[in-house]
């Protein structure tokens, strides 16, 4: 009978060690997919924050919000997606244009900087950009896209863990084991759906997906193609404000000294 008991007791340890490492282990993984979740969320939202830097720059070298607004139409692209929040810091242009002979000409190039920035902060937030890893491994950086799909799949951990490994099923398993808890479990009440309460403190909260504000932003056309709609419109507005323009090339300058 000894060895019997010892055999029993053994096997008890066994099944409720696999419970443990099934029930927490499940835990921990969901746990640490939602902690790199919202680590990803603040870099995303850092991104969203370039990109309206890179609005308020290309907006200034505009001449103002009605230009920028004329230029996406002149270019064939929705305006909607380069609305900004108000307060936003402007971008400062990270590299100077090469020398031109007129002043329009630096104006064309100094607009053609910004455009490419902006492009460049889009193609960066929405679908990611390759880097190295220091490792020599290619990673692409955290972006929208894949802050989507990581959504849903922790979504679909959290329904499974939520579903499969409740906390009062555990509970119950454990105190099967010695009739007086059980007997005392059920004096309590946490029997089947009594046990809800505690199943539902416990689950995990699923991602809330259509809450989620990250706004999605077209690609922007390579400057080839747009670089006809580029000079057309710095033209006409060198011609309308060569003042405002002049004034704001010297700033521009400053600006990256």
């Amino acid at each position: 009978m000894a060895d019997f008991k010892d055999l029993s007791d053994a096997l008890t340890d066994e099944v409720l060690s696999e419970m443990a490492d099934s029930f927490f282990g499940a835990r921990v993984d969901v746990d640490e997919a939602l902690e790199f979740f919202h680590e990803v969320s603040e870099q995303l939202h850092a991104k969203l924050y370039s990109i309206f830097r890179a609005c308020v720059l290309l907006e200034k070298i505009c001449l103002g919000r009605k230009e920028f607004d004329d230029f996406w139409i002149s270019a064939g692209i929705s305006r909607d997606h380069f609305h900004y929040p108000q307060g936003v810091e402007c971008a400062v242009p990270n590299e100077s244009p090469s020398f031109s002979f007129t002043s329009k000409g630096e104006y064309i190039k100094w607009f053609t900087i910004a455009y490419e920035l902006l492009s460049y902060r889009i193609t960066d937030y929405m679908h990611g950009i390759y880097r190295d890893d220091g490792n020599g491994r290619k990673v692409r950086t955290a972006n929208r896209e894949d802050f989507f799909s990581m959504a849903e799949e922790i979504n679909i951990k959290i329904e499974k863990v939520n579903r499969n490994v409740t906390a009062s099923d555990v509970l119950h398993f454990t105190k099967s084991l010695d009739p007086t808890e059980l007997q005392k479990e059920n004096i309590a009440g946490c029997v089947g759906p009594m046990c809800k309460a505690i199943d539902d403190e416990m689950a995990f909260k699923v991602i809330t997906i259509k809450d989620i504000e990250f706004p999605e932003f077209p690609d922007l056309p390579h400057k080839k193609e747009i670089s006809s709609y580029i000079s057309e419109f710095c033209s006409i507005t060198y011609s309308s404000e060569k003042d405002r323009v002049k004034a704001l090339l010297k700033e521009l300058k400053e600006s990256v000294k």
